[in-house]
């Protein structure tokens, strides 16, 4: 590249390097040829050799898992998109279990990443402790730090459970249920907790509950068929996810011919893209993907600034999406 220009390698170098000291026209000719040859720079291995206080790889790390519930695919999507329009390069792993958790940040700090965003709500924030040791910037999504040192993002869950039970009451409604996802995910049980609260308050009795065991698409359509008789006694169900949501629809098309909405009414939660498909218009209550997405984004900034006191943990409000079902 620097002798297809004729001129220095060190010149080339200062032409891709944001701030550094070049004459504009030399600039522009480096990356018209540049765009000329297809020329690329090398940005990892220009990492490798700086100097330690200004090592900066542009790369941020997304965990995630269960990619059959497609939130996480959904949400990897908006969070990588908006990393590339900020500058920074998006690095996927995917983690199935807690005990591989700790090798996986471990491999992390070999790529310098700059900051880790952990969508990986099954997991207590004590699991992330590595990223604590090796001061990786660390924003988790799906689950709060009860002990306050990791900063989170996630949405008010209590309240969506809330806003589903509103509905449905307001619908005149009083056979309910609720479709949980995984035992321990944190989402489930505090939707659960909103939704529970406000029937106990509104008639004072508990939601029917389902346990799915999981939040993908064959758990919905898989605890449907198994519970079909508890549905038919049913008026209205909420599901911790647009996903079992949309398989408990196919299981009262296909398995029961349950007629929705008329025999039972359903609401899912998340608000991801296909529950607007025409196969299934499916009511839900949406998760504020591009809020949460711009404040895990602040949250890196602020750890990238070393203002470490204006962190917190962040509840953005859900809200209600009105569909067919």
């Amino acid at each position: 590249m620097a002798a297809h220009v004729g001129l220095s390698r060190s010149a080339v170098s200062r032409a891709f390097t944001e701030g550094a000291s070049i004459h504009p026209d030399k600039r522009q000719r480096i990356l018209a040829a540049a765009k000329e040859l297809g020329y690329q720079p090398n940005f990892f291995a220009r990492t490798l050799s700086t100097p330690a206080q200004r090592k900066c790889s542009n790369l941020v790390a997304i965990l995630t898992s269960d990619f059959s519930n497609p939130y996480q695919s959904y949400l990897f999507e908006e969070l990588s998109t908006a990393l590339q329009l900020s500058g920074k390069q998006p690095m996927l792993l995917n983690v199935k279990q807690a005990e591989d958790l700790d090798q996986a940040i471990l491999r992390l700090s070999g790529y310098q990443v700059d900051g880790v965003i952990a969508v990986m709500g099954s997991l207590p924030a004590a699991s992330f402790s590595q990223c604590l040791k090796l001061s990786l910037p660390l924003v988790t999504m799906g689950r709060a730090d009860e002990r306050g040192r990791i900063p989170s993002v996630q949405t008010d869950n209590y309240r969506a459970g809330q806003l589903a039970a509103q509905h449905l009451l307001e619908a005149g409604l009083t056979r309910l249920g609720f479709v949980c996802g995984r035992a321990d995910g944190q989402a489930s049980i505090e939707r659960l907790a909103g939704f529970g609260d406000a029937l106990t308050e509104h008639r004072g009795d508990a939601p029917q509950v389902l346990h799915a065991g999981r939040y993908g698409y064959s758990a919905g359509f898989e605890v449907a068929t198994r519970e079909l008789e508890v549905l038919r006694r049913l008026e209205g169900v909420f599901c911790a996810s647009d996903a079992l949501a949309m398989g408990l629809l196919d299981s009262c098309r296909e398995v029961a011919n349950l007629n929705v909405p008329r025999q039972l009414r359903v609401i899912g939660c998340d608000d991801v893209p296909q529950a607007a498909w025409q196969g299934y218009q499916l009511s839900t209550v949406a998760q504020p993907v591009a809020d949460m997405v711009a404040a895990v984004l602040s949250l890196l900034e602020k750890q990238w600034q070393g203002l470490h006191s204006e962190l917190a943990a962040v509840r953005v409000a859900p809200s209600l999406v009105l569909r067919r079902t």
